[in-house]
């Protein structure tokens, strides 16, 4: 098929270009300037504007641009960084996704001939706290956090619009990525290796966790499988509460565990309120019910598997 692919130069983006093309997929990638090949299609949400001609060639989009959620690096964690959830930072990570949204919309809608799959990044934060409740795609959202608004406004609610257009429309939410040179395995892995790995509050929070690369081969299952559509958790089969999450990475990295625990005000403190509510503090218990359901199979189940990242 021939994918057209948004936010394909970041971490996420790469390994599914990757991935895409190890499957015999032609790849075309959306760009903001002004194209150096025939393998890019420009775009430019902010302004409105894309390359329709090349958009009707496609077979299919995945969408994974947009401003990221959680900082770059550990430095964007410290106060006036820029990466905490600021009222600016909090507005970038909105419109970049509602003007994306907009854009795709509105071309859908004026062409006769489009691309019949649409794929789009989004979280399982935004089913928001659940407790211990068993997350399926089918469990509502907890209203009242940005994230939630996020969903409604930008990342999955507007595109199902276009499914009045035949087009089939998964909305995939990804649980907290690990991998190598990512920013969680970062911070996890440097936490761990100065021997205060702890539990964060209680430690009875879930993490809904997921190897990047099983992300990216989820995406091209979803791409490829025509019974999957609408929200899909694509995280591992196998969710932790915290506090055995950080045991987990300190045996794996031949570390003590049981540092004093981290209150849950010097969390948010740390890192910001509502980012830390976001990152470490929800208790998100998801389950990939519809991947496990169609015969996707994890390369990465549980955390051991994940060993080779965080040595």
């Amino acid at each position: 098929m021939k994918v057209g692919v948004t936010g394909a130069s970041g971490y996420v983006g790469k390994k599914v270009v990757k991935e895409l093309e190890a499957n015999n997929h032609q790849v075309f990638k959306f760009v903001r300037r002004e194209i150096k090949t025939d393998s890019e299609i420009y775009w430019s949400p902010s302004k409105q504007e894309i390359d329709v001609t090349k958009f009707q060639e496609l077979d299919a989009i995945i969408h994974l641009a947009g401003e990221s959620i959680a900082p770059k690096d550990l430095l964007g964690f410290l106060p006036f960084s820029g990466g905490r959830w600021s009222k600016e930072r909090k507005s970038r990570i909105y419109w970049s996704r509602k003007w994306a949204a907009d854009l795709f919309v509105s071309t859908y809608q004026s062409v006769e001939k489009h691309p019949k799959i649409f794929i789009t990044a989004s979280g399982n934060d935004i089913y928001g706290d659940q407790g211990d409740k068993v997350v399926k795609e089918d469990t509502p959202f907890n209203k009242g956090q940005f994230l939630q608004l996020v969903a409604e406004e930008c990342w999955e609610e507007p595109l199902y619009e276009l499914k009045r257009l035949g087009v089939r429309v998964v909305c995939a939410r990804a649980g907290i990525m690990l991998g190598k040179g990512n920013i969680a395995t970062d911070i996890f892995k440097l936490i761990t290796k100065l021997n205060i790995a702890s539990p964060i509050g209680k430690g009875i929070q879930y993490f809904s966790w997921v190897s990047v690369n099983d992300v990216a081969r989820a995406y091209n299952f979803c791409l490829e499988n025509n019974k999957i559509e609408g929200p899909v958790n694509v995280t591992s089969p196998e969710p932790l509460m915290q506090k055995d999450f950080a045991r987990a990475i300190a045996k794996i990295m031949n570390k003590p565990f049981f540092f004093p625990p981290v209150p849950e005000s010097m969390m948010k403190i740390a890192v910001g309120w509502e980012l830390g509510e976001s990152l470490g503090l929800n208790s998100i218990r998801a389950i990939p019910e519809k991947l496990l359901a169609s015969g996707f199979e994890f390369k990465y189940p549980t955390l051991e598997t994940l060993k080779e990242d965080f040595i």
